[in-house]
């Protein structure tokens, strides 16, 4: 199995969902953190060379894959950062740090283009965060589920977080 076609495909797959103007942020979620996953290989895919999901898990239950895989995330919380290392019971969530919905409208707004822009955007703009399940209640508190803040500037992938007071684990 070829992975960087796999990788490619889902570029195509978004370059189709663009052009052909879906509404539906569903897929192109499906799209985005896939061609991640095959971007990324290593342990973001299975031994059977899938995407591995993140479906909200306990952190004193990660394999040790998944929790490699967490702690090469872009951003990791203090909080969440601590329940990996001392396998507390606490539930983390997988958080695109550019909401999904975000980085749609921004591909949709640039219209047609190729698969190398596209992956050139999401390269810029693809972030993921582990957070602890109560981080991520503070920022659907603040309408932060899908929403950056009124005032981003294009360019700080954690404003949400830091609108939320959510502090990044240095490690």
């Amino acid at each position: 199995m070829n992975l960087e076609t796999l990788c490619f495909s889902y570029l195509s797959f978004i370059k189709i969902h663009i052009e052909s103007k879906n509404p539906d942020s569903t897929l192109i979620r499906s799209f985005v953190d896939r061609w991640f996953a095959y971007h990324q290989k290593g342990n973001f895919l299975t031994k059977n060379l899938i995407e591995r999901k993140f479906n909200k898990p306990f952190a004193n239950k990660l394999s040790d894959a998944e929790r490699d895989c967490l702690l090469k995330m872009h951003f990791v919380s203090k909080d969440a950062l601590h329940a990996i290392l001392n396998k507390t019971n606490t539930q983390l969530i997988k958080d695109h740090s550019v909401p999904i919905k975000i980085i749609h409208k921004l591909l949709k707004k640039q219209g047609n283009c190729s698969e190398i822009h596209i992956e050139e955007q999401l390269l810029n703009f693809y972030s993921l965060g582990v957070l602890t399940t109560k981080e991520d209640l503070k920022l659907n508190a603040l309408k932060f589920k899908s929403e950056m803040p009124n005032d981003w500037d294009g360019k700080d992938l954690f404003a949400r977080y830091k609108k939320a007071n959510i502090q990044q684990a240095i490690f």
